[in-house]
């Protein structure tokens, strides 16, 4: 009996150092950097992990030292785990994928219904809207030349509608759902006259100071053309600053 309570002590010694810990999950703070076309990830270290591993669209790179990861692709799933050994904790996500917003119809300003402008609302939805009405919510006029209809930003008529310096530019290709990445400061305009069956990138630009991480990109189809009115579709970045356009 008087072995009991050693072999007693050495068997939970045993059992507790068998025990694994799994590590905390991160809190992960996403700044998009370099005009948009990357996303910094960086969180705060956890105690006790060994490392910590990055999922891109479920592609799995490890970081082993450091509290940080850059990623320089569109990507629409990212995802952030510890590890302590082959234990891992559950993982933070964001998902960048746009919001998409089909068949919005618009008139130009020589057609005659009502929604001559659009906007896109807080939860990133694209809706059509009055030009009179509504001055401060637009984000883009449907004008006319009296022949094409152009794509007009708020700050192309004298005077300003609104503040936001918004402008557009040719995506160079007719596929909305291969179109994954806008373009960088110097090739949008605030007029662009559009063509059915074109996509063009949206920079929503909420003040005339350049990029910022307020501003907003999108993309735009012109599905049809008939006449005075326009039949768009829409895929909106809810990240601020973040220049993807991959499909939800």
């Amino acid at each position: 009996m008087r072995y009991l309570l050693p072999c007693l002590a050495i068997v939970l010694a045993l059992f507790v150092s068998c025990e694994t810990i799994t590590p905390g999950t991160p809190v992960v703070t996403a700044t998009p950097i370099t005009g948009g076309d990357t996303l910094r990830l960086t969180w705060v270290a956890i105690s006790g992990a060994d490392g910590y591993n990055v999922y891109l669209d479920g592609t799995k790179y490890q970081v082993t030292s450091g509290t940080s990861y850059d990623v320089g692709t569109p990507t629409k799933l990212i995802e952030v785990s510890s590890y302590t050994g082959s234990e891992e904790s559950d993982r933070w996500s964001l998902n960048t994928g746009i919001v998409k917003t089909t068949s919005v119809s618009v008139d130009n300003m020589g057609g005659s219904g009502a929604n001559k402008a659009f906007y896109f609302n807080t939860s990133g939805t694209a809706v059509a809207i009055p030009y009179a009405s509504s001055s401060s919510d637009i984000d883009f006029v449907l004008d006319t030349t009296g022949i094409s209809t152009e794509l007009r930003g708020p700050t192309s008529y004298d005077p300003d509608i609104n503040s936001k310096d918004n402008a557009s530019a040719s995506a160079g290709t007719t596929d909305f759902d291969s179109y994954s990445d806008a373009p960088g400061g110097g090739v949008y305009s605030t007029v662009n006259t559009i063509s059915s069956g074109a996509v063009y990138a949206l920079w929503i630009d909420q003040s005339p100071v350049g990029w910022g991480s307020e501003d907003h990109f999108a993309k735009m189809k012109v599905e049809n053309i008939s006449g005075n009115t326009a039949t768009l579709t829409f895929g909106y970045q809810k990240v601020g600053g973040l220049r993807w356009l991959r499909n939800p």
